[in-house]
Order: C-alpha cells, then sequence, then structure tokens
C-alpha cells in the first residue's frame, strides 16, 4: 500500500495567522480615509495631491492582485511585510513618504489579500465557500476598527505611534508564514499542473462584471450614505458617519452566520438570497422614509451584501481552480471602487437628487442577480482541484 504523502507546509499552519492578517490587512486597507482630514490639514493638501494618495494605493494593489495568482505563497508572505513597510514609511509624516508608503501597502494589500483568497478557495474546495466566508468576515473587522482605533489615536495625539506598532504586528506576522517559502515536491507538481490553466472567455467576463459591480455597488453604499442621511435626515455630520458603520457592521455580523446557512443552504441559494435582499434595501433608500426606516434599509443592504463578494469569489474558483488568470478578475473588480461611487455622484448631480442616485447601486445589484443566474446555467468545467481528506485546517 503506497504511504499517504507527507503534507504541505500550508497544511501545517494554523489558521490564526491568517485571520490576525486579513484584520491587520482590513485596518490598511480603509485607513487612508479616517486620517486623510489630519494629514491634509498637516501637509496643507490640496485636493488633488490628497486624490493621488488614494491613486498610489488603488494603481498597486492591481499589480499585486495580479502577481498574487502567479505567486500565491510568496503573495501572503511578502505582502505582509510590503504593507508593514508601507505603514512605517507612512509613519515619517511628509507627503512623498506618503505617496511611497501607501504604494507599498496597496501592493501589499492587493497581493497578502488577493493570494489568500487563492489559497483556501483551492486548497480547500469542500469547504471553500465557508473559509472565504471567514476570510473576508475577519477582514471586515479590521476595516470596521480602522476608524474607530485612528480617532482613539489622533485624539491622544498618538497617530505616529499607531502606525509604528500596526507595522510591527504586520511584520510580526509575516514571520509567521515564513514556511510558505519552502514548498515540497508534491506543492510544485501541483502548482505546475493546475496553475496553468485557462479560465473560458464567459467565465472570465461574467466573474468580472460580478465582482467589478460589487465592489463598486459596496463602495458607492459606504461612501454616499452618510451625505444622504445628512442632507435629507438632516443629521450631524458625526451621527450621519454610524449610519455607515451600521452598514459595515450589518455585512460583518452577517458573514459570521453564512457559514451557518451553508450547512442547510447551497451556496448558490445563500447568494442570490443576499443579492435580492440587498436590493429590497436599496429600494427602500428610493422612497422618503422616515430615519428609523432608512437604518432598517442600511441594515438590510448590508445583509444582503454580505455573502455577495465570499460566494461569488467560490463559484469563480470553483470552475477555475489556480488559473494564472484569476488574478485580472480581482485587479479588474478593484476597479469597481472608482467607476460605480462615481456614476452615483454624476447621477446625483444630473438629477439633483441623491435619492435617485441610489438606482446606479440598484440595478448594479440586479445585473449582478442576472450574471449569476446565467453563469449558474453554463456547464460546469473538469474538475481542477480535488479534496484531500488528508488536509486539516484548524
Amino acid at each position: 500500500m503506497p504511504s499517504r504523502p507527507p503534507p504541505s507546509r500550508f497544511e501545517s499552519l494554523p489558521a490564526a495567522p491568517f485571520y490576525i492578517g486579513l484584520i491587520l490587512s482590513g485596518i490598511a486597507t480603509v485607513l487612508l480615509g479616517p486620517i486623510l482630514p489630519v494629514i491634509s490639514t498637516r501637509w496643507l493638501l490640496t485636493d488633488a495631491q490628497a486624490g493621488s494618495l488614494f491613486t498610489s494605493q488603488f494603481t498597486a494593489s492591481i499589480i499585486g492582485a495580479v502577481l498574487s495568482s502567479h505567486y500565491s505563497r510568496y503573495s501572503v508572505v511578502l505582502g505582509y511585510v510590503s504593507i508593514g513597510l508601507g505603514l512605517a514609511t507612512l509613519s515619517f509624516g511628509t507627503y512623498g513618504a506618503a505617496l511611497a508608503g501607501l504604494w507599498l501597502m496597496g501592493l501589499g494589500i492587493g497581493g497578502a489579500v488577493t493570494a489568500t483568497n487563492l489559497i483556501f478557495g483551492t486548497e480547500y474546495p469542500e469547504r471553500r465557500g465557508k473559509l472565504l466566508t471567514w476570510t473576508n468576515f475577519f477582514w471586515g473587522v479590521g476595516a470596521v476598527a480602522a476608524p474607530q482605533l485612528v480617532a482613539i489615536a489622533e485624539r491622544h495625539n498618538a497617530l505616529r505611534f499607531f502606525l509604528v506598532c500596526t507595522a510591527t504586528a504586520t511584520l510580526l506576522i509575516s514571520a509567521a508564514f515564513a514556511p510558505l517559502l519552502k514548498r515540497s515536491e508534491r506543492d510544485r507538481n501541483t502548482q505546475s499542473t493546475t496553475a496553468s490553466g485557462r479560465i473560458g472567455v464567459r467565465i472570465f467576463v461574467l466573474f468580472s462584471v460580478i465582482l467589478f459591480l460589487y465592489v463598486g455597488s459596496e463602495t458607492a453604499i459606504a461612501g454616499w450614505i452618510s451625505t444622504y442621511t445628512h442632507r435629507f435626515e438632516n443629521l450631524r455630520v458625526a451621527r450621519s458617519s454610524m449610519v455607515v458603520s451600521a452598514f459595515w457592521l450589518s455585512i460583518v455580523a452577517y458573514r459570521s452566520f453564512v457559514p451557518v446557512l451553508l450547512k442547510f443552504m447551497s451556496e448558490l441559494a445563500v447568494l442570490l438570497g443576499g443579492v435580492c435582499v440587498a436590493m429590497g434595501g436599496l429600494l427602500l433608500l428610493l422612497s422618503p422614509r422616515s430615519m428609523t426606516l432608512t437604518l432598517i434599509a442600511v441594515v438590510l443592504t448590508g445583509f444582503g451584501c454580505a455573502p455577495i463578494f465570499p460566494l461569488s469569489t467560490s463559484r469563480l474558483l470553483g470552475r477555475v481552480g489556480r488559473s494564472r488568470n484569476t488574478g485580472w478578475i480581482f485587479a479588474i473588480c478593484g476597479s469597481g471602487g472608482a467607476v460605480v461611487p462615481w456614476l452615483t455622484g454624476l447621477l446625483s448631480e444630473r438629477s439633483g437628487s441623491l435619492r435617485t442616485a441610489f438606482a446606479v447601486p440598484l440595478s448594479a445589484m440586479a445585473v449582478i442577480l442576472l450574471c449569476t443566474l446565467f453563469e449558474n446555467a453554463l456547464p460546469t468545467s473538469r474538475t481542477i482541484s480535488i479534496p484531500d481528506s488528508s488536509k486539516q485546517f484548524y
């Protein structure tokens, strides 16, 4: 009887470093938004200079996402190193250092987060949906915590200290992934047979559209809902910002419940249900309502959004496995965060109503629904990876 092959380096790693790393990457991803008013005032930045900071982080994240599909294990380790170095560089407190630091952070975020999704989605296909939901849950925890942590640090005049501490924690986490830099011969053989797969044009286009529109819709809702409540519900800026927190918290909270649902329902059912709930929440925002109903609409929209990205990613990886072209889809989806919010603002200006402008993310959700149904009707391609019952992940 042939002996069982030895476990790979990845299989021997516990889940904790991955989840802690995702929390730190969530903090890093949204960090610029909360600190921008502070650094703009201190450094006397123009709006053009402030906008270039977002551009620096965004363009680098695209590069990181593309590289991650070619070098997923290296991208996890070096991605967190890049995030840590970027945070440390940002703490220098100059505009030039901020540009360089945010570029390094974007490169690391695009590499580490995308690579983690790819690894979880291909090495454990039998539990793909559950694991990808948890990855997005922990990333969301960091994204929710970031504004509060920045506020506390700024209140105590300790923003630089906060950046240095976060950089140190990220670099320490990267050390926990050092075993990924060494791969067994079995890993090399597996990657050589699966990483070169091609994605069909229809699958590539469908999932690019789905993830592009989802990321764009999520960013548009989070970006405009504070202004919406401030303008139509006459809330102070501080209270209207709490509505944004409610949106993110509802996403994070429901993602913790999605793995339970997956025990009783299929991925497709949970995914389609989420899209429909999100559309229902957005429909509530399109008509005049009380503040109570507006908050209910925001929470419903957050609940609906929660499973869309992780389960769509799961279905993508279920079809294409470790194809090196997958990184391009993640790169494309990130650009949705720049396009859909802009279209929402443009419609608001043209129509004279921000409430009407929420028809943009609502329409995007409708397209996601149609694309998901069409994708489900396509024949399933051949199996790319076979579940290994010897794998354990704690």
